[in-house]
């Protein structure tokens, strides 16, 4: 689980790509799309990697059985990748337990994203040329459980 203090630290040293991609999206600082996840998530978990925060991630409600599913890291995410997806498809499933279906949008740039999302089983199935306030390609990307 999560605390509201993991947000600070993460916003504090949140991966570029990552902070790239809400910049993209939503035009918020990393600490407000932090926060917004936080609270609109089932419950939100925090990975730790050397004692400290590395990512944050959850799933919410969008509609009965539908949930958006994100997360937000550092780079030490990528420090211990054989961990991290080890344990990556267990979290999913503890995420995705109240839903049919989880979505969500990933910018086209954010390379380690896609290759980790593809991954997890999830399917790529538009790639939207102008979106978010930026106006940048992002991918739409989909799972049926």
């Amino acid at each position: 689980m999560s605390v509201l203090e993991d947000c600070y630290w993460i916003a504090e040293n949140i991966r570029d790509a990552d902070r790239d991609e809400i910049v993209a999206n939503s035009g918020q600082t990393p600490l407000e799309a932090l926060i917004t996840g936080f609270s609109t998530s089932d419950v939100p978990f925090t990975i730790v990697g050397d004692g400290v925060p590395a990512g944050i991630f959850g799933a919410g409600p969008v509609m009965p059985g539908v949930g958006m599913i994100w997360l937000l890291g550092t780079d030490l995410l990528l420090k211990n990748t054989t961990r991290f997806l080890r344990e990556s498809r267990f979290w999913l499933d503890q995420c995705a337990r109240p839903y049919d279906m989880m979505f969500n949008f990933v910018d086209a740039r954010n390379t380690v994203h896609i290759r980790w999302i593809k991954w997890l089983g999830f399917t790529l199935i538009n790639l939207h040329q102008e979106y978010g306030v930026e106006k940048r390609p992002f991918y739409e990307f989909v799972r049926i459980f």
